[in-house]
């Protein structure tokens, strides 16, 4: 069963930097389980990143936490690992409602 997770943690080195280490690391993150379905910074506070994600199985969100080589890759792109909050959110939600809204 799929995990669902809204998160927020602090990035130091802007969006741009830190989309970057995302890209770079999407295969791992494929093999792994795990894809972003969100994720932007406040308008008033650019430090502070949101995401939605999802992961295969609550097993591979613990292997994504517990990986020191992405916890170091995250580190680079100047994420604060310390300041990540992380909630798991219930099977009751909605996706794409009306429509997916993408901009790349």
């Amino acid at each position: 069963m799929a995990i669902l997770v809204k998160t927020e943690i602090t990035i130091t080195k802007g969006f741009e930097t830190w989309k970057k280490m995302v890209e770079a690391q999407r295969p791992k993150l494929e093999e792994m389980g795990m894809s972003f379905l969100f994720a932007g910074t406040e308008q008033d506070d650019p430090t502070k990143l949101h995401a939605a994600m999802r992961f295969d199985s609550l097993d591979v969100l613990k292997r994504f936490g517990a990986d020191e080589k992405l916890t170091n890759e995250r580190r680079e792109a100047g994420v604060v690992i310390e300041s990540g909050a992380f909630t798991l959110l219930s099977d009751d939600f909605m996706t794409n409602y009306p429509e997916p809204f993408i901009r790349r």
